[in-house]
């Protein structure tokens, strides 16, 4: 049996570079806040985009860190966050 990988196989077109973790310096493709959504927060890893707090708990893009919680925008923004937490919490 062989196995083809092809690009759309992997996804990219729904692809986040996060490329060398620039905040600023890559595509990021993240999910639109509910409408009506009135308590939004940023996103400490791409702080251009709002986050409905509701909508990440439900799907678990949320860290708990130093007593404080942080929500994200994207499921790639955790493990981002994970690996340095105290980059994005000085910056949020």
């Amino acid at each position: 049996m062989t196995h083809n990988h092809t690009d759309h196989e992997h996804g990219s077109h729904d692809h986040h570079d996060h490329g060398s973790h620039d905040r600023g310096a890559h595509e990021h493709h993240h999910h639109e806040p509910p409408a009506g959504a009135t308590n939004l927060v940023t996103c400490p890893v791409m702080p251009g985009n709002q986050v409905d707090p509701a909508w990440a708990e439900q799907r678990g893009l949320f860290r708990d860190y130093q007593g404080t919680r942080y929500w994200f925008c994207c499921p790639e923004c955790g493990p981002l966050f994970d690996a340095d937490p105290s980059r994005y919490t000085n910056a949020a």
